[in-house]
C-alpha cells in the first residue's frame, strides 16, 4: 500500500519554519539505497522531510479510492514541494502534484538512463538488415517526457553522462539538471595509506565460462581478492576458487572496508548492452582506492574522471597494475573527481529549484496533529539498506 512511512519529527519554533518536503520513492526497499538515504538525511538537515512510498494496492482496490486516500495523508503533511525518485514515478507525481496544486522535482538513476543508450553499431546494422523499426518510447519515459513538460515541474536532476541520451528521447532541455550521484564524501574520505588487497565488483562474470576476475587473480598470487554484492550460488562457488567473498556489510562500516584495499576492479560481459555507473566507484575514490573499469562506452571517461582511474580494454592489462602502488596523482585526481559526488556540495542544484519557485508564494497551511495523521505514517527507522556496492547512482 502507498503511504508515508517516514516523517521527520516537528519542532520549529516561530520564525524558524522549514520547507516541507514530501519525498516520493518506488517501494520501500529504495528507502535502503545509499544514494537515496544520503540525500533524505542531507535534506532533512535544513528541511522538514516526509517520505512517501509507493507499493502495488490490493487486487480489488479501487485505483481511485486508493488515490484519494493517498491524497488525504499528503495532506495531512500539507507538503510545499514534492521530490520524486525514479522515472517510473514521473506519471504518479505529475497526477498528485496537480491534484495538490504542488510544484515537483524528479531525480532520474542509472537505471532509469541506460536504456536509453543508442545501440551499437551492431545492433543499428542488425535492425537495418531486419528492417526493424526502433522500439518505442517505453511507458516510463513517456510519462516522464509529458511530466518534463508539466508546468508544475521545476526540474529533471540527471548524471550529467546521461545528458544527451535524455535529451535525444526528447526531455525538456530547460528541466534538466545535471548532477553527479549523492554520496556522503566526508564519511568515505580518508588520506591514510591503504592496504593492499584488491576488491572486486560486478556481475561475477556474467556468461564467460572463467570470469576475468578468476583470471586475473590466478595472474597475481601475491595480492588477495574479495568480492563484493551480490552474486548467485552456482558464480559463488566458482569465485571462491579464487577470491574471498565478503558477505553483508552494514553501510557505516563500508568506509574501513575500502581501506583494506588499494585497488578497486570491476568486471562486466564486454558484449553486455548496458555497464551501470555503481556508487562504489566514488565510495573507493574518496578512500583513496584505485578503480579499474571495463572502457565499454565513452561516457566512463567522464565517470571515472580523467587520471582518476583505469578503463581497461582486457583484463589481462591489469596484473601489472593492481600488483603495484596506486600512483600518487591518481589517488589525487580520484579524491577530486569523488567530490564532484559530495551532497554538501551539490545538494544546493535541488533545493534552489525549490527556493527559487516559492520564493515570494504565500505560506501553504500547518500540517494536522500528529494524532491525525494515520497509524502507518507513524515515524519510523529507516531499514538497513544493501551493501553500498550493490547500488547505482
Amino acid at each position: 500500500m502507498t503511504t508515508i512511512v517516514k516523517a521527520a519529527p516537528r519542532g520549529a519554533g516561530p520564525g524558524l519554519a522549514k520547507l516541507r518536503v514530501l519525498v516520493i520513492l518506488p517501494d520501500p526497499a529504495a528507502l535502503g539505497e545509499p544514494a537515496i538515504r544520503t540525500e533524505i538525511a542531507a535534506l532533512e538537515a535544513g528541511h522538514e522531510v516526509a517520505v512517501l512510498t509507493r507499493s502495488a494496492p490490493a487486487p480489488k482496490a479501487d485505483p481511485d479510492t486508493e488515490f484519494a486516500r493517498v491524497l488525504a495523508e499528503v495532506a495531512a503533511f500539507a507538503p510545499e514541494v514534492l521530490h520524486a525518485h525514479g522515472l517510473g514515478q514521473s506519471g504518479f507525481v505529475t497526477r498528485l502534484a496537480a491534484a495538490a496544486d504542488l510544484p515537483f522535482t524528479l531525480r532520474a538513476h542509472a537505471r532509469d538512463c541506460a536504456p536509453l543508450r543508442p545501440p551499437r553499431m551492431g545492433e543499428r546494422m542488425l535492425r537495418l538488415l531486419r528492417r526493424v523499426p526502433a522500439p518505442p518510447p517505453s511507458q516510463d519515459l513517456a510519462a516522464a517526457l509529458r511530466a518534463t513538460a508539466d508546468e508544475r515541474c521545476l526540474g529533471l536532476l540527471a548524471l550529467p553522462f546521461a545528458r544527451p541520451w535524455l535529451l535525444r528521447a526528447g526531455v525538456v532541455e530547460g528541466k534538466l539538471v545535471d548532477c553527479f550521484p549523492a554520496l556522503d564524501f566526508a564519511a568515505f574520505h580518508d588520506l591514510s595509506p591503504n592496504g593492499e588487497a584488491v576488491m572486486h565488483i560486478g556481475a561475477g562474470g556474467g556468461s564467460k565460462p572463467v570470469p576475468d576476475i578468476l583470471r586475473l587473480a590466478a595472474k597475481v598470487p601475491g595480492r588477495s581478492f574479495t568480492h563484493y554484492g551480490e552474486v548467485n550460488a552456482a558464480r559463488a562457488m566458482q569465485l571462491a576458487a579464487g577470491l574471498a567473498i565478503a558477505g553483508p556489510v552494514a553501510p557505516e562500516a563500508m568506509p574501513a572496508e575500502y581501506k583494506k584495499h588499494r585497488w578497486l576492479v570491476h568486471t562486466g560481459d564486454a558484449d553486455s548492452a548496458v555497464h551501470d555507473w555503481p556508487l562504489a566507484i566514488a565510495e573507493a575514490q574518496a578512500a583513496g582506492v584505485g578503480v579499474c573499469l571495463p572502457n565499454s562506452r565513452p561516457d566512463l571517461l567522464r565517470f571515472v574522471g580523467e587520471g582518476a582511474g583505469i578503463l581497461y580494454e582486457t583484463i589481462d592489462e591489469l596484473p601489472a597494475i593492481v600488483s603495484g602502488p596506486l600512483p600518487e596523482e591518481m589517488r589525487e585526481r580520484g579524491f577530486a573527481q569523488a567530490r564532484k559526488s559530495d551532497i554538501a556540495a551539490h545538494l544546493p542544484l535541488l533545493t534552489d529549484l525549490w527556493a527559487d519557485a516559492l520564493a515570494g508564494r504565500a505560506p501553504r497551511p500547518e500540517p494536522v496533529q500528529a494524532a491525525a495523521v494515520p497509524e502507518s505514517a507513524a515515524p519510523r527507522p529507516l531499514p538497513s539498506p544493501a551493501p553500498g556496492l550493490a547500488s547505482t547512482a
